[in-house]
């Protein structure tokens, strides 16, 4: 009886367990239903074959050559018998010629169904399977005696017979050749193409195909340049020197302003390299599909904040320059065509998306960088440094309260959006050389400009209040050339209008993250409409910059940096990319509610927000955990806004202690 009908499959097993072992370790033999109707001449082509003593004798080629209208023979039947097994062929290439000669001819190879092909020739479980070479190394013929001198080759042969071609085709055996690999930028094989200019973006939430990811680590660096460049951040210098800090506490504060910027700015950046999606999407990974809905609404609403200061700034610089320099007698018209035209360029960019967008951004990097140095050049005669030098320095607290709001003004206000950006970058491009580009490219702006401020208001205390309330104004003061304004306006304006493009160009994204069913582009122009409004609130109701500057954005900055302490610390945590499915539906990888998060990201925020203060009325409430333990809220320590860094700490520290063993079960599942 066969070996397959003795063994019962009901009996029970002892061997291992089925999963370690492959099917020749098996007791019972698979079952062989004999030659199929298929063959293989990757297999086929490698087994040597049994050759007929008359085909041997006689090649075929000639034998039909002689008698091509003799029929063909019926080829005898062949029994299905146990193949024989025959030695493996090697080529010795270290014979003479004349041993070669000798040497009776190989037979010819024949493809066999799979069935026939004799054990040691077939390939196991698991085994690749062998390629044969484009040409192997081919014996010369021996002189059969009496046989004619091969005559020479016919330069126009005749045609060949049908008969000669089945004979040569019946005898002849395909060899499988692997194509060789073109390059990876061959015309076969492209690199990733970078996405059309002027094609509306269709990549939503989902993520950025590869073959559109076509940036290196060093385009992130002039995506951010444009947006933070604005000549507005001279402003943010001189409020930081009414403070009372000296110019070394004003250089130390907005040196670790920017740096702390990297923590939300560096890793948002390598989420969305990891990801390709939106940072609103990445996010549900660390407070759930549906819990995720809390963070979203806080993006949603800084983002739209930020977008209506930008509007303004963008208008007031517009007026307060047309009214300076004697082009209008009122600010209202200047004004409103300022922002007409700042929201329309802004919304047109952003809705044709990344494309346009890196464009653009280029191209008013290279702009800035330039108006920005013919900026300091003029105004350069105006800086006394040993004046500056001698401002007495203020309490070491304050400097605590200036690193805030440079921390506020660079990396809280972008941290909701770092990953929009990133999402175009190379697979294989570095993390690393991506998250040091773009904290470079988004800090160094606002160090040079800061730093530069603070340094002509430390020269000319008097200019100090000025360039806080109204940046534009206080330059036009200095009394700079007839050809400037244009440039001016230029370096105020463009500047703006590149950080309102990748605003809105992000709040599209955050507004489908919320649920709303829209689409990119149109959810870009309901943002730019959202913009429109706010902004113009903002220049009916709003005079001075330095209220702006040091009400709002500190509450808003609470909460966005417990968002970004619990966001980067899970980051840290990661050791695999994301699961793409599972951060577009439920069910997947990730859950829809972590509570933990969720209920630190509040808590953090409320702790926070207590230690805080806020010179705007409706804002007075803040700072009651500085009143319960006894401390003035707008003196002293009061003043420094260590509840933004209190917020970020607590967020940092909530996954290294409790969410572990959370990220390590996603790991585990992404697997």
């Amino acid at each position: 009886m066969d070996a397959a009908e003795e063994y019962d499959e009901d009996d029970d097993w002892a061997g291992p367990p089925t999963q370690l072992i492959s099917f020749d370790d098996l007791p019972s033999r698979r079952r062989d239903d004999g030659p199929q109707p298929t063959y293989s001449v990757w297999v086929g082509a490698a087994v040597p074959q049994p050759v007929a003593e008359s085909a041997a004798q006689e090649p075929p080629v000639a034998a039909a050559a002689e008698n091509p209208e003799a029929p063909e023979s019926p080829a005898p039947a062949q029994p299905v018998v146990s193949p024989p097994k025959f030695p493996t062929i090697a080529l010795d290439t270290s014979s003479s010629a004349t041993e070669r000669a000798s040497a009776p001819a190989a037979p010819a190879p024949r493809v066999e169904p799979l069935g026939l092909v004799p054990a040691e020739y077939a390939p196991r479980d698991s085994q690749p399977v062998p390629l044969l070479p484009d040409a192997l190394p081919v014996a010369p013929a021996a002189p059969v005696a009496g046989a004619a001198e091969p005559a020479p080759a016919d330069p126009a042969p005749a045609a060949a017979t049908p008969g000669q071609l089945d004979a040569v085709a019946a005898h002849s055996t395909p060899t499988p050749v692997a194509p060789p690999r073109p390059p990876e930028d061959s015309a076969l094989h492209p690199g990733p193409v970078a996405p059309p200019v002027f094609v509306p973006e269709t990549v939503d939430l989902g993520p950025t195909p590869f073959e559109r990811r076509a940036g290196h680590a060093s385009r992130l660096f002039w995506l951010w340049f444009a947006g933070t460049s604005s000549l507005i951040s001279v402003g943010v210098g001189a409020t930081l020197f009414l403070l009372g800090l000296s110019l070394r506490q004003l250089l130390v504060a907005t040196l670790f302003g920017v740096a702390l910027s990297f923590l939300p700015l560096g890793l948002g950046t390598l989420a969305g390299k990891w990801s390709g999606q939106p940072t609103m999407v990445v996010s549900r990974a660390t407070f759930g599909l549906r819990g995720n809905a809390l963070p979203t609404v806080l993006a949603l609403v800084t983002k739209l904040f930020w977008g209506a200061v930008l509007l303004w700034l963008a208008g007031s610089a517009a007026g307060s320059l047309a009214v300076s320099e004697g082009w209008s007698h009122g600010a209202a018209i200047p004004t409103a065509i300022a922002l007409v035209v700042t929201i329309a360029v802004a919304g047109v960019v952003a809705y044709f998306g990344y494309g346009l967008v890196s464009r653009v951004q280029l191209v008013l990097t290279i702009a800035s960088a330039a108006l920005i140095a013919v900026t300091i050049a003029a105004t350069w005669r105006h800086v006394d440094v040993s004046r500056a030098l001698a401002v007495p320095d203020a309490l070491w607290t304050h400097v605590v309260t200036g690193a805030v709001l440079v921390f506020s003004y660079v990396g809280l206000a972008w941290a909701m959006s770092s990953a929009e950006v990133a999402r175009y970058q190379r697979r294989r491009s570095s993390g690393a050389a991506g998250m040091l580009w773009a904290t470079f490219g988004a800090g160094v702006p606002p160090f040079v400009l800061v730093s530069y401020g603070g340094l002509l208001a430390a020269s000319d205390p008097h200019l100090a209040a000025e360039l806080a309330s109204d940046p534009v104004g206080g330059f036009v003061q200095l009394g700079l050339p007839a050809w400037y304004p244009v440039p001016l306006l230029l370096a105020v304006g463009l500047s703006l209008i590149s950080a309102l493009v990748l605003t809105v160009y992000s709040g599209g994204f955050t507004l489908d993250a919320l649920g709303v069913r829209l689409g990119r582009r149109w959810s870009t122009l309901v943002i730019a409409a959202a913009i429109a409004v706010a902004g113009v609130v903002l220049a009916l109701t709003v005079r001075d910059l330095d209220v702006v500057i040091r009400g709002v954005p500190t509450a808003l900055s609470v909460p966005v940096a417990a968002w970004a302490g619990l966001f980067a610390g899970e980051m840290m945590l990661r050791t695999r990319r994301f699961h793409h499915g599972s951060l577009l539906n439920r069910g997947g990888v990730y859950p829809d509610w972590r509570w933990i998060n969720l209920t630190m990201l509040v808590v953090a925020s409320a702790i926070g927000l207590g230690f805080v203060s806020s010179p705007l009325p409706w804002l007075a409430w803040e700072g009651y955990l500085f009143r319960l333990l006894g401390a003035d809220p707008h003196a002293g320590i009061g003043t420094s806004n260590v509840g933004v860094l209190l917020a970020l700490g607590i967020g940092l520290v909530t996954p290294m202690v409790s969410g572990v063993r959370a990220v390590r079960r996603q790991e585990r599942s992404e697997a």
